[in-house]
């Protein structure tokens, strides 16, 4: 899974990768302006219409929920504000828990029980009058008797009720408990019925007569016996009463007198829901709408909005150009902001404006931007919690401070008009921006980035404290505010670590970050070099230091510089015993191959070492020191060895470096640090005088082949360099004390 991941990425990479500024062709052609222009209007398009940062067609003039009115507004027609379809499922539901279900009760129900009590007592009294008869029944007669008369109750029940004489008086006791405590409000079958219910009440009628109750208050069977022993054992502190026998009589005649009346339920809950109005309130004609200097409540600005969307509908009647016009406005005005932007780069940067896949990087830095501040305002938060330090910290680093503050200012511009004319949020950007571009301006290591952070943060909610005083805020909301504008400073920078690397990868640009860590020591690459190849190793590093120093006296990218001049040699990794800093011994391999296949394997080093690079993502501004730190220069050693030996002058291009020349100061550096270095050891006297000497030819040698011609070093440029480079030497050269030997004791012999 990671594999086909890695894969992807090279794949995207490699569709997006921004060629190095030195290689970059500017193209012309009809084919590359289009792709210009279809990304510029793409790009406001884009914005324009999908960036919510107010309703897409509501007029800028319009006031939103909180703020002030700074006029009356008065209803120019008759308005109609119907209710949303949430409002209206909200309204629906609570009619649906309010009007309760309809339950009937069986009055005779009760009046029953009592009866079928009676007649259970009178049958009792009946059977135990009839031991004085002729025929005297036995007690198991009477009790059998009795079970098939009243089969619901248990033989213990029948048989305490024969044998007892109170049971008179329990009859008495249980039927008023049952209409009192029982009965009181009801028993219904099955409540499961009821919890289907939405609400949490209940209509109970009884005739004409109709009550509202909680529907926890109704009784199943089960709790209707469990209530009537609890009654019993009440009643029991008042009366002699066996709570006991009294259960087992009373609990066998309760029965159901409550039943839902589905068909009345529903037929009154759809009354009810019949009087549902989608009219939420009618504006009668000149009637003010928000009074001049009140804050627009949540009411007003639902009337405002309507009055918006009948004027759409009526300009939608007039013509789809006219109903068109606020959101061609809106992509109009993006469009005049990025093509400033544009015009910018065009005088200023061309390096960026001719490359298509930079100018993508540079608007997904604003699509990042934009979608940041649009996630944090769907939280519905203050503005001062909008991530706006994001897009100027990104673009110092992939780019430079010049380009960051112009984008910083076309992002302050479309965010103050994306959020009608806010001039709070223009201010905010164009300010924090600023601050957060010039302090992002050097970043050598990560650590830089906690210095960006406090810069960012504090400039952030010293604005923010500066802004809301001038608003005369409370203090409590002034420190609040402040701490909204410290977190976002915060967070932004740290979004920016995160972010960074992504764009470095898939663009390939090359950032000072970058290039400390591929000044590592322990990079694959280089330790390989340090193994493979010793002697390669110890001359890059020499190498790096004189381009370091001569890239200083210039003004030029000293980082870039000393980190191309590491790896300009890679390429000698595969065949180091053919280079001379690799032979350890006094044969050479060369002696035995012709120049032209001893010409071959040199120039080979250039080749490989690009493919080596490229194998280990090194950015493309590094692998150019590989290809230019020989330029197009002719081995001379191998191409006179080739004209001893019989050859034509004209196979001297079978001699040359495939090149191409140095295109920057920095790979034109290394090319003359890489030459002077390896003379430097030829040198029995290294004396300054000689050191400069040898320095002075080179450079002329290079400057007068047409090495040097197209990179932009002066003259003043090449005698700086010179100067630097002399030091560095001159140093490394420098002579020591000779330390005069320990002389042997008197009459040693060597044994």
């Amino acid at each position: 899974m990671f594999a086909f991941i890695l894969k992807i990425k090279r794949r995207i990479k490699k569709l997006l990768k921004v060629q190095s500024e030195s290689r970059q062709v500017r193209k012309t052609s009809v084919h590359s302006r289009t792709r210009k222009l279809l990304l510029l209007i793409l790009a406001s398009l884009l914005i324009g219409v999908f960036y919510p940062g107010e309703a897409l067609y509501d007029p800028l003039d319009m006031p939103r929920r909180g703020e002030i009115a700074r006029e009356d507004v008065l209803a120019p027609f008759k308005i109609t504000v119907y209710k949303t379809e949430r409002e209206l499922e909200e309204e629906e539901q609570v009619i649906r828990l309010t009007v309760p279900p309809v339950i009937d009760c069986d009055t005779t129900v009760e009046i029953q029980i009592y009866r079928e009590l009676d007649r259970y007592r009178e049958a009792v009294a009946a059977v135990k009058d009839s031991s004085q008869t002729t025929l005297p029944l036995s007690e198991s007669e009477a009790i059998s008797t009795l079970l098939d008369q009243f089969p619901m109750l248990s033989r213990d029940a029948v048989t305490a009720s024969y044998r007892r004489n109170d049971l008179d008086s329990t009859v008495e006791i249980l039927k008023e408990l049952l209409h009192n405590d029982v009965y009181k409000i009801g028993v219904i079958a099955d409540r499961q019925e009821l919890e289907e219910m939405a609400g949490r009440n209940v209509l109970i009628r009884r005739g004409e007569r109709e009550n509202i109750y909680t529907r926890d208050r109704i009784l199943n069977i089960a709790e209707a016996k469990g209530r009537l022993l609890t009654a019993l054992n009440h009643r029991r502190a008042t009366d002699s009463l066996d709570v006991e026998f009294s259960h087992q009589i009373g609990h066998p005649f309760i029965r159901p007198n409550l039943s839902l009346n589905r068909e009345e339920s529903e037929r009154r809950l759809q009354a009810e829901l019949s009087t549902i109005s989608n009219i939420k309130e009618e504006v009668r004609e000149g009637q003010i709408i928000v009074r001049d200097g009140t804050r627009i409540t949540a009411r007003q600005e639902q009337i405002l909005e309507e009055l918006e969307r009948i004027r759409r509908s009526e300009a939608v009647e007039q013509g789809w150009l006219v109903a068109f016009l606020p959101v061609l406005a809106r992509i109009l005005l993006v469009l005049a902001a990025f093509s400033s932007l544009y015009l910018f780069l065009f005088y200023f940067r061309r390096e960026i404006y001719y490359s298509n896949p930079k100018l993508l990087a540079l608007f997904l830095v604003f699509a990042l931007q934009l979608f940041l501040i649009n996630l944090v305002a769907r939280w519905g938060v203050s503005s001062y919690l909008y991530p706006i330090a994001v897009l100027p910290v990104v673009v110092t680093i992939l780019f430079d401070a010049e380009v960051s503050l112009l984008s910083t200012l076309t992002m302050a511009f479309l965010l103050g008009m994306m959020h009608r004319f806010d001039f709070t949020i223009t201010l905010a950007t164009m300010t924090v921006g600023t601050v957060a571009t010039l302090g992002s301006m050097r970043v050598r290591k990560r650590s830089n980035y906690f210095r960006i952070m406090v810069t960012t943060a504090l400039a952030s909610g010293l604005y923010v404290l500066l802004v809301e005083h001038l608003k005369f805020a409370p203090a409590d909301e002034v420190y609040t505010e402040v701490t909204y504008g410290l977190v976002s400073g915060t967070v932004s920078v740290l979004l920016t670590i995160g972010i960074l690397p992504i764009f470095e990868s898939l663009f390939g640009i090359t950032t000072d970050i970058t290039l400390l860590e591929l000044s590592d020591m322990n990079h694959p690459l280089l330790k390989r070099l340090a193994v493979e190849a010793p002697g390669t190793y110890q001359h890059s590093i020499i190498v790096g230091n004189l381009s370091e120093a001569a890239a200083k006296a210039i003004g030029a990218n000293s980082l870039l510089a000393r980190v191309g001049a590491y790896y300009h040699d890679i390429g000698k990794i595969e065949v180091p015993e053919y280079f001379v800093e690799n032979q350890m011994s006094v044969k050479s391999k060369h002696d035995t191959l012709s120049p032209s296949m001893s010409s071959l394997i040199l120039s080979s080093h250039v080749k490989r070492g690009r493919q080596l690079g490229e194998e280990a993502e090194i950015p493309d501004d590094v692998l150019n020191f590989i290809e230019e730190h020989h330029g197009t220069m002719v081995q001379s050693y191998f191409y006179n060895r080739a004209l001893e030996l019989g050859e034509d002058e004209s196979v001297i291009d079978k001699y040359r470096y495939p090149g191409p020349k140095p295109q920057i100061r920095e790979t034109a550096i290394a090319m003359l640090a890489d030459a002077v270095e390896a003379a430097s050891r030829t040198l029995d006297d290294p004396k300054p005088a000689r050191i400069e000497g040898l320095i002075q030819r080179i450079i002329n040698d290079r400057f007068s082949s047409g090495e040097l011609d197209e990179c932009p070093l002066t003259l003043k440029d090449l005698a700086r360099i010179k100067q630097a480079f002399a030091q560095v030497l001159i140093a490394s050269f420098h002579h020591r004390v000779v330390y005069p030997s320990t002389p042997e004791p008197a009459g040693s012999k060597t044994r």
